[in-house]
């Protein structure tokens, strides 16, 4: 019984020494798994204020994004009034050539009874000039013969006195 006695503390001796090894074993995991836990919760600090900084800048470029948009829409929309009023002014354009087409055509229309009125007009001025000097050939023709008339009837009445 003494045999096994010392066989069972023998067993037990290294038992116990395997177990005061695995317990150093576990100790010193246990140092090493503080140590990576401290380490990783420092990497997790370090990220999350990473991450922080990243979801501040999206949020800057998201704002920055909206008001771009924001930006867009307004000059889509200031093109869009702008190709309105172009349109507008180029119709209003075509219709100011029309008419100008149209009262520079009228202004030749007119400009050519004009030529043709100034040439009547000088045609008849001719026809005057000629009836005027018709007239006043008339008029010293009917002025001789008034000068002859008178002097008949002076020749007539002296003769009528004479006898």
């Amino acid at each position: 019984a003494v045999v096994s006695t010392q066989s069972t503390g023998s067993e037990l001796t290294d038992k116990l020494e395997g177990l005061k090894e695995e317990l150093e074993m576990l100790r010193v995991h246990n140092e090493t798994l503080k140590s990576q836990h401290e380490s990783d919760v420092t990497q997790v600090q370090v990220l999350q204020k990473e991450k922080e900084k990243v979801v501040t800048k999206l949020e800057e470029k998201d704002s920055l994004y909206l008001k771009t948009k924001q930006s867009l829409r307004q000059s889509e929309e200031r093109n869009r009034k702008k190709d309105k009023e172009k349109i507008e002014l180029e119709s209003q354009l075509s219709k100011s050539r029309s008419e100008f087409s149209k009262t520079d055509s009228k202004y030749k229309e007119l400009l050519e009874k004009e030529k043709v009125q100034d040439c009547k007009i000088l045609e008849k001025d001719k026809v005057i000039e000629a009836q005027k000097t018709e007239i006043t050939g008339q008029k010293e023709e009917i002025e001789k013969y008034s000068k002859l008339m008178a002097m008949f009837h002076n020749l007539s009445s002296g003769k009528a006195t004479q006898r």
